[in-house]
């Protein structure tokens, strides 16, 4: 699919993202996943989350997610603060030991976890955020104590407060304005704010559904589910992005630092049964109509991932990333580190992922040379095969090449270390 790419051209003379430019690469934390509109009547009340990516057991003091508005209506101003996460005041206000932190809303089934992250949910209530300290376990509080974040989207900022309780930001009592960073809504962040004692890490910003695409948006990077008559509505310098489809997931793309399209998977997820939902929070990757190889179907994502793969089992950990060829019908050689050869790296690539996949989640990068999305013995026959092959200096050189009996002995430890890890 063909994304619409376009770059307000009249320089950065924005404050935001000046800000986030200089800071993401030095703070070291990013937004890394939000799950912002889940499927169903009820999805959004107990199946969003949110994921941060830094550096190991890295302190969230002072740190706050917060989401500006982007409709503009009789009841929404653009660039008032609608939603906060006040990270500073979780029970364990730290990454978790891989760098990740998970936040969930109450009663969800999610259940597959990195137990070196961080992993939250709300206790307080039993769905939703909550909102306020006597609902929300997750230091979450909006406008309207709605306990959810809005379909419509917003822009999503990680930032640092650096100026003590005068510059926090927070959800006002009714009939309170909200905090507003852009008074004037020409879409620009206005200097002379709180804003101007912030850190911003990270920042991205979304129009979730067709009925919002003429929401401003703030921050360097913008995606939207069309677009508005006369461009995008973004800062000077913000590249926005038409995805074509309604957005209810985003992250970053693997483990991406950068504000560009490419560092980001924009997407539509379902839980219908055509795509192997399971019903337990394994959230599938939507396209229009369902079903696998079905005639004629649009796949609701920016990065290119097939029908039907899952995109929430990596709670606390990597967000998927797919390398060039890694869903290609027919593979060039059989490589699986993407370096030219087929040697021994890749033999070790396909030993430490034997046994992954149950046919939906293998891709080359992990072993399956077969496309048949799990890692296991006729990947190996497929890599002995075309051993040696390849345009660069050979890796098998150095990393030695098991003769087949011991190929043979290798196979069946990895079948028992496989087992033993199913049971």
């Amino acid at each position: 699919m063909h994304l619409m790419r376009t770059l307000r051209q009249s320089g950065f003379a924005c404050f935001l993202l000046c800000t986030v430019n200089s800071q993401a690469s030095i703070g070291q934390m990013f937004i890394n996943e939000i799950y912002l509109d889940p499927p169903g009547s009820s999805g959004d009340l107990v199946f969003e989350y949110v994921e941060l990516r830094g550096l190991p057991n890295a302190s969230l003091a002072d740190h706050y997610l917060i989401v500006l508005e982007n409709e503009t209506s009789a009841t929404a101003n653009p660039g008032e603060i609608e939603a906060i996460f006040d990270l500073g005041s979780l029970s364990t206000p730290f990454l978790g030991a891989n760098g990740f932190l998970t936040l969930r809303q109450a009663g969800g089934n999610y259940s597959a976890f990195d137990s070196q992250a961080t992993n939250l949910d709300n206790t307080l209530s039993s769905f939703t955020w909550g909102s306020g300290p006597t609902t929300s376990s997750v230091g979450f509080s909006d406008e309207g104590n709605n306990g959810v974040l809005e379909n419509s989207g917003g822009t999503f900022m990680l930032v640092k407060n650096n100026g003590g309780s005068a510059t926090i930001p927070f959800i006002p009592a009714l009939p309170d304005p909200l905090i507003d960073l852009d008074v004037d809504d020409d879409n620009e962040l206005d200097a002379g704010t709180i804003l101007d004692s912030w850190t911003v890490f990270d920042s991205i910003g979304i129009n979730g559904e067709a009925s919002d695409i003429n929401g401003l948006l703030y921050a360097p990077i913008n995606f939207s589910a069309g677009t508005p008559d006369g461009g995008g509505n973004v800062p000077a310098g913000a590249t926005f992005i038409d995805a074509g489809f309604e957005i209810e997931y985003f992250g970053r793309w693997g483990n991406s630092t950068g504000s560009s399209a490419d560092d980001w998977h924009v997407s539509n997820l379902t839980n219908d049964n055509a795509s192997g939902y399971q019903s337990t929070g394994d959230f599938r990757q939507s396209a229009e109509p369902h079903g696998v190889d079905a005639v004629g179907q649009f796949v609701e994502t920016s990065q290119g991932v097939p029908y039907s793969m899952n995109l929430t089992g990596t709670m606390g950990s990597a967000n998927l990333y797919i390398e060039d060829g890694d869903f290609d019908a027919i593979y060039n050689g059989d490589q699986y580190v993407f370096d030219g050869d087929v040697d021994g790296s890749d033999f070790l690539t396909w030993q430490r992922n034997f046994g992954f996949g149950d046919g939906q989640h293998a891709t080359r990068r992990h072993g399956d040379a077969n496309g048949d999305r799990t890692v296991e013995g006729a990947d190996l026959a497929l890599w002995r095969t075309n051993y040696g092959t390849g345009a660069g200096a050979l890796v098998g050189i150095v990393v030695a090449v098991p003769e087949p009996s011991s190929l043979v002995l290798l196979v069946l430890g990895s079948v028992a270390l496989w087992r033993k890890r199913r049971e």
